[in-house]
């Protein structure tokens, strides 16, 4: 037995592909998930940290406090006509609602905030932090003149509260998630139809007298393609239909509050779009990898390196919600699809948007198969 262990790893070891797929990948991406995710999300934090919360005021007056925030530099006033759909827009990060005033008690102000927006709920600190200093020097000044009642030495109270609807709670949730699994199940959907009409054609001596059939190499590229393409697809709207059924038996009783998780009709031609988009360019890339691969072996250790640069960006881009904008995201392969999806889920996603993230990826899908149409063709020559 240990004779025969040490024959086989000493074949293990020679193979290049296995170092590289057993040491190598790791020890590059390790460092990168290391460094780059605790990176990214001080980042973040700083950024949310230092950036002015943008405040409207609805319903009364309360200069006082929004002085006392301007002074110390945390607000951002902005003038709404309509603050609370501004507020779910994303075009402010919390409301100020004064409630009706009570004799003898502090003025109870309502901090009306989205609980989906990371910009919204780190705005609740800081506005509580403004409220207990004002709190504080009324208080200092309350003693220096020898005492006060409650009312007046605490004139002003907080009280946060959630508005965001329970459609885009649940849509949060869903974001946090999905957009990972349609991406894992993509790649899974069409991972052996690529095998099979690449490296598996191959090694069954069949690609020979395909190359030598009268379609032209742009076809048979094409046809391949599609034969990835097509599992690849159906694995997608098996998720989608298992999902939305799954939430419609049980999603509703799952979360208790003011969460409704869901997936709304409106929203599943655009994650359909977006997942045939990006299913396209996965597919293409494993179909490329599989007709450059020597071996069944070397095909599949591609394909390791092929879901772990998928999966980098899929984990980070939520650590970088706030730094990526529109026009550029939409251009990155992968990350547009994944950003776009959560920006459906969270009925943030404009039809441009969806509609430039589904044009970029066609583009690079379409790069992507003249790389394995002239594999095909440097094949042609290998056999002559």
């Amino acid at each position: 037995m240990l004779a025969v262990f040490r024959k086989e790893m000493v074949e293990t070891l020679r193979d290049r592909r296995t170092l590289l797929s057993a040491v190598v990948l790791p020890a590059l991406t390790m460092p990168l998930v290391v460094l780059a995710v605790p990176l990214l999300i001080d980042r973040q934090q700083r950024a949310l940290r230092d950036q002015p919360v943008r405040v409207a005021v609805a319903g009364g007056e309360i200069r006082e406090l929004v002085e006392a925030g301007v002074r110390d530099g945390v607000f951002a006033p902005v003038t709404a006509a309509a603050p609370v759909l501004a507020l779910q827009r994303g075009e402010v990060d919390a409301v100020l609602a004064p409630q009706p005033a009570v004799p003898g008690q502090p003025q109870l102000v309502a901090v009306l905030y989205d609980g989906t927006r990371p910009a919204s709920r780190a705005a609740i600190e800081k506005i509580t932090r403004v409220a207990a200093a004002l709190a504080q020097r009324d208080l200092e000044a309350a003693l220096r003149a020898g005492g006060a009642s409650a009312g007046t030495v605490i004139r002003i109270l907080v009280d946060p509260r959630d508005v965001a609807p329970a459609a885009r709670a649940g849509g949060a949730l869903l974001a946090t998630a999905l957009p990972f699994f349609l991406a894992v199940w993509l790649l899974l959907g069409g991972q052996y139809a690529a095998l099979d009409v690449g490296i598996g054609e191959r090694e069954r001596g069949t690609l020979e007298g395909l190359l030598a059939a009268p379609p032209s190499r742009s076809a048979l590229v094409a046809g391949k393609f599609l034969a990835v393409l097509v599992p690849a697809l159906l694995a997608l709207l098996v998720m989608l239909a298992s999902a939305m059924l799954a939430i419609r038996l049980g999603g509703r009783s799952l979360i208790p509050g003011a969460v409704r998780v869901g997936l709304p009709l409106g929203s599943i031609p655009w994650l359909l779009l977006a997942g045939t988009a990006l299913g396209g360019f996965l597919s293409a890339a494993q179909l490329t990898l599989s007709l450059a691969a020597r071996t069944l072996r070397e095909a599949q250790q591609a394909f390791t390196a092929l879901y772990l640069l998928v999966a980098v960006p899929v984990i980070l881009e939520p650590l970088l919600v706030g730094s990526l904008d529109a026009p550029r995201t939409a251009l990155v392969p992968v990350l547009n699809a994944v950003w776009t999806i959560r920006r459906v889920l969270l009925a943030e996603s404009q039809p441009w948007e969806a509609a430039l993230t589904a044009a970029s990826l066609a583009a690079a899908t379409a790069v992507v198969l003249v790389g394995a149409t002239r594999l095909l063709e440097a094949e042609i020559r290998r056999i002559r």
